[in-house]
């Protein structure tokens, strides 16, 4: 009964299910706790399983036949994933590793489709989590044919502010940790070409950086440069 009520609350960062639902999960579902660095599974792993982001930051990526990582996106609560894999019965097109302590929710395929025909409306949530990562691809596609290094950057910072940020002093701080390596990793770009942008930033005093988190300063010039505006 205790799981269970931890569950219930755990459950509180997905909105979109109702308390039956999110029951249902909670009584169908373990939970596992990871600490940063570690692999939820490889790309081309044949695990099925859903998994729901209940707190902290999962990385996925993938591998070139060079071993060059592309970041795909980083995960925040209430997110899901996983969910690729699940319905084409193929291996994992990413890999999923923890950038930030995590405690996921669990769910086999087996338990997962018996939830679905007993309550067709979960599938729902699935849909929207694969929409909105083929949102996110095309809008990495938009930024590699159309945008440059600078308005990419402006870009990526104004989605982590959206998704990650944290009110501070009338600022918006980003509440995410990232090397110049991993952000280069997102934006298809050097990590060379990364510290100049940045740098650009700073001096033009629309970011600064405090504690490795990035705060931004001026959201509406940023929003300009990733419009291709400025």
């Amino acid at each position: 009964m205790k799981a269970t009520e931890d569950c219930l609350k755990d459950m509180a960062v997905f909105s979109r299910l109702d308390r039956d639902e999110i029951k249902m999960i909670c009584e169908n579902s373990h939970v596992k706790k990871y600490e940063r660095g570690e692999i939820i599974f490889f790309e081309e792993d044949s695990s099925k399983n859903l998994y729901m982001l209940v707190s902290g930051q999962v990385k996925l990526s993938m591998l070139s036949p060079e071993g060059k990582e592309k970041v795909l996106t980083i995960l925040q609560e209430g997110d899901l994933f996983g969910e690729i894999s699940l319905f084409d019965h193929n291996p994992h097109p990413v890999t999923a590793e923890v950038q930030k302590k995590a405690r996921l929710l669990t769910i086999s395929y087996d338990r997962l489709e018996e939830m679905i025909i007993d309550r067709p409306q979960l599938a729902l949530k699935i849909i929207e989590s694969l929409s909105k990562k083929t949102r996110l691809l095309t809008s990495q596609v938009r930024d590699l044919v159309f945008h440059d290094a600078l308005e990419r950057m402006a870009n990526l910072l104004l989605r982590f502010g959206e998704n990650f940020g944290r009110e501070s002093g009338g600022r918006t701080k980003i509440d995410l940790i990232l090397t110049h390596q991993e952000i280069a990793n997102l934006l298809g770009v050097s990590r060379v070409t990364v510290t100049k942008t940045i740098n650009q930033l700073i001096d033009r005093e629309l970011i600064t950086i405090e504690d490795r988190k990035i705060i931004l300063l001026d959201e509406r010039e940023l929003r300009e440069i990733a419009d291709g505006l400025n």
